[in-house]
């Protein structure tokens, strides 16, 4: 084999493992991690009848924080209230959605380094409006939205750009479901909001807020959902 062939086929090898690697680097997709475990059927359906999926999906091509998503089940949303889901306007079901997702790579540890009220993709966090209050305790994450308390479960998914947690109970923001009856015992309450910590080992410092916008012409059907 002369000179030239051998360079020539090493620039071939190069190619293809560049290839490789850019295929094995693309970012994950929502849907498919939410379809694998077969019980976020109604979450799946909301994420997309509002467009946030693919809004959501393409942000993690180009975030440097990545993205938390708390995930309720099938279960969740079916002990919610009768016709909570479904009487929601179109706005509120993309605000309800987005109250789900944190704009940063939140690792099980790096709870107790947040500061609260923790800013979410719904915006603003003042009292009445979306404030989302975390309690870490050990291996133990409690969330409070001063509506109920859920408690973060095992993780769905995890990669270097998103981590999915499962949540007991689907987060309820105050400025939408303020006539909803609270759970007994705020947890923000019980354990007053601390300043942010800095976990220099794990690099989360503060929450940044991406600007997913609200497409408000978005078509809403979600008459389906038995909610």
């Amino acid at each position: 084999m002369t000179k030239h062939a051998v360079f020539s086929f090493s620039l071939l090898l190069i190619f293809l493992f560049r290839c490789c690697t850019t295929a094995g680097a693309q970012a994950p997709d929502i849907t498919k991690i939410l379809e694998k475990p077969g019980r976020f059927t109604i979450l799946l359906r909301l994420l997309k009848s509002t467009g946030i999926v693919s809004q959501l999906n393409g942000e993690l091509q180009k975030s440097n924080t990545g993205f938390t998503l708390f995930a309720p089940p099938d279960k969740a949303f079916s002990d919610l209230r009768s016709g909570s889901i479904n009487s929601l306007s179109d706005l509120q079901k993309v605000q309800l959605i987005q109250f789900h997702i944190l704009a940063t790579y939140v690792t099980m540890p790096n709870f107790q380094t947040l500061g609260n009220p923790v800013p979410t993709q719904a915006g603003d966090t003042s009292a009445g409006a979306f404030p989302l209050n975390v309690i870490s305790s050990g291996n133990k994450v409690q969330i409070s939205t001063g509506v109920v308390n859920a408690t973060v479960g095992s993780v769905v998914y995890s990669d270097n750009d998103l981590v999915v947690y499962q949540v007991d109970k689907v987060l309820l923001p105050l400025a939408i479901f303020s006539d909803y009856e609270p759970d007994s015992v705020p947890l923000a309450e019980s354990n007053p909001p601390v300043s942010a910590k800095v976990d220099k080992s794990a690099g989360v410092v503060s929450l940044p807020m991406h600007g997913m916008p609200v497409f408000l012409g978005i078509a809403v059907n979600i008459a389906a959902l038995a909610l």
